[in-house]
């Protein structure tokens, strides 16, 4: 296990519960972590069905108690103090009670009551989950438990059973996700009209600026979109992680505000905040790159350079059908 330098709590000296020969872990809560944080006496606060929980101590004793009033009160308290309010009373009937209404403590609906309560502090406390993630490839278990399910709401083996699924069916979440394949799209020439933009501007800038037409202030605010980029758009973003990458004139520092007000006026529902401006776009990790020209980085990019307006790419039809059958 990983050394921490936490070794008291509240004056009282923790004890390393990992025991590396059979790999396991006790979870006591005068463990050293994450032991002690698994615990359920631990002040994991979180809230479940609106209610509010100060510790799953708090909760799981509060099943025993049929009035909801001091159902809501033992429930919110901390793990010491829930304890101290233990009852055997349920034991003759093994009934527990949730919100007013009855479970019977060995029933399906009850370890279904556990899990989602469970779920809820691991969702909602980062201090719990961290320490139940850092368990991973260690067998947990509670050695104080009581293993008879008709004299405690909780068995040492639901208990370990309940971490144990909750921490491994996280990582096998993470595996199922599927990223989508991620798509930079550049915007001079590609989505934007250059020339459009220069039609609008007066013979005597063109001469002021000529050689560095790139430089004229204002400029990529008066480009119009390029055919079918903006239908192009629409659909690639239902089947791809799309971003905007392009450079801006070093020396034109309009241009940057100018990229932004185009995006938000034209695309501003695909690319909101999903925009890269810079002058290394190989530095830039994706699958796909559509670019007119291999300058800034381009042509060094680690994925795929779909050379926009090139013979095999003439246009948005051609980028889109190669896109979806590779997609496919």
């Amino acid at each position: 296990m990983e050394d921490f330098e936490v070794t008291t709590r509240n004056g009282h000296q923790l004890v390393d519960f990992y025991d590396p020969d059979s790999n396991t872990l006790d979870i006591r809560s005068n463990g050293m972590y994450p032991s002690g944080i698994l615990s359920n006496l631990c002040s994991n606060g979180f809230r479940f069905d609106g209610v509010v929980c100060g510790s799953m101590e708090g909760f799981l004793q509060s099943l025993k108690q049929k009035e909801k009033n001091k159902q809501l009160q033992i429930c919110s308290m901390k793990g010491g103090n829930a304890r101290k309010h233990s009852a055997t009373s349920w034991q003759t009937d093994q009934i527990v009670w949730w919100k007013g209404v009855a479970i019977d403590r060995q029933s399906e609906e009850y370890q279904k009551l556990l899990r989602r309560a469970y779920q809820a502090m691991f969702d909602q406390s980062e201090r719990f989950r961290a320490a139940l993630m850092q368990t991973r490839g260690i067998t947990l278990i509670h050695s104080s438990g009581e293993e008879n399910p008709y004299k405690t709401i909780l068995t040492e083996q639901e208990f370990c059973q309940i971490l144990t699924e909750m921490r491994d069916n996280y990582d096998k979440r993470d595996k199922r996700i599927e990223r989508k394949k991620r798509v930079f799209v550049d915007m001079d020439n590609v989505l934007v009209d250059f020339e459009s933009g220069l039609s609008q501007v007066s013979e005597e800038v063109k001469q002021e600026y000529e050689g560095r037409l790139d430089e004229i202030p204002g400029l990529f605010g008066l480009m119009k979109p390029i055919s079918g980029a903006i239908d192009a758009m629409h659909e690639l973003q239902k089947h791809y992680d799309l971003f905007i990458l392009s450079t801006a004139p070093w020396k034109n520092p309009s241009a940057w505000s100018d990229k932004v007000k185009w995006v938000t006026q034209y695309l501003d529902d695909v690319f909101h905040k999903r925009m890269v401006i810079t002058h290394r776009k190989d530095l830039c990790q994706g699958d796909y790159l559509i670019d007119d020209r291999g300058k800034n980085g381009t042509s060094e990019f680690v994925g795929e350079w779909i050379e926009f307006g090139s013979e095999k790419f003439p246009d948005w039809n051609s980028v889109l059908e190669y896109l979806n059958v590779k997609e496919q």
